[in-house]
């Protein structure tokens, strides 16, 4: 089991019984062993009866913690990847789109670029809209009242965020290259990770 720490370097979670390992790698570093141990019980309530011993002590794998780590990391990676090559295409299809004038196709594709940016905890979303469009930051913001009209997006026009509705999903659908048959990230990492853990 893997998490992100606030920190920003990566923890790898060991379940011994009744106590939890968790082993903390720095940022950027993924060979070796772990830069942080922490051992606790894993009912916080009540520790098991004779404390940590060197029993406990062997039974952490630092060689799978490792192994573990360095798929993390890779699919991390991936991720990464896949994420930016998306982003390039939306660029690429807002522009295009917008060329074309202000069509449904087009408000669709704003709204779905507004509702990921804004769910991502992106600031100033009209600003980044504008630069990737090539438009004024006043004319994004009449183009998504428009995407409201036209009943493209939910959500209060004034206020960030909002959803895409079904007539905006069923556009993208058929403008989006193979948005059909797209897995989202999550379940493509996830695959991969069970493919790694099953070698």
């Amino acid at each position: 089991m893997n998490k992100e720490h606030g920190s920003g370097g990566r923890i790898v979670v060991q379940d011994l019984g009744p106590w939890v390992v968790e082993m903390e790698w720095p940022e950027g570093v993924s060979q070796g062993g772990p830069g942080v141990l922490v051992i606790r019980p894993k009912n916080m309530d009540s520790c098991p009866p004779g404390g940590i011993s060197s029993t406990v002590l062997r039974q952490i794998d630092f060689k799978e913690a490792a192994e573990t780590l360095r798929r993390q990391l890779a699919v991390s990676g991936m991720r990464a990847r896949v994420r930016a090559e998306y982003q390039q295409d939306r660029v690429r299809r807002l522009r295009e789109a917008a060329g074309k004038g202000v069509t449904d196709q087009y408000l669709a594709l704003l709204a779905s670029a507004y509702v990921a940016y804004v769910n991502d905890g992106g600031t100033g979303p009209l600003a980044h809209l504008a630069e990737q469009v090539g438009k004024s930051e006043s004319t994004i913001k009449g183009h998504l009242w428009q995407a409201r009209k036209r009943d493209l997006l939910s959500g209060s026009a004034g206020r960030a965020g909002g959803a895409l509705t079904p007539k905006a999903s069923a556009i993208l659908m058929e403008i989006v290259p193979g948005a059909q048959q797209m897995k989202s990230l999550a379940d493509m990492a996830d695959e991969i990770s069970t493919e790694q853990e099953g070698k």
